[in-house]
């Protein structure tokens, strides 16, 4: 990867961290665990609000 690309990408995942939680990630694992919280809670929220189809009477 270039170095002027591989640096764009640092900077763009310190500013996205910092946002998170911040402050920079310690580690993948740190990083890996807020994200699948947050999808957990996302995707939570998500099923709650979709209505459970129901079975339309028989003629």
């Amino acid at each position: 990867m270039p170095d002027d690309l591989r640096r764009a990408h640092e900077r763009n995942d310190e500013v996205l961290e910092r946002i998170y939680i911040g402050r920079r990630f310690r580690n993948d694992t740190e990083r890996l665990e807020k994200l699948f919280d947050l999808y957990t809670k996302m995707t939570a929220d998500t099923a709650k609000a979709i209505p459970k189809k129901t079975r339309g009477k028989m003629a």
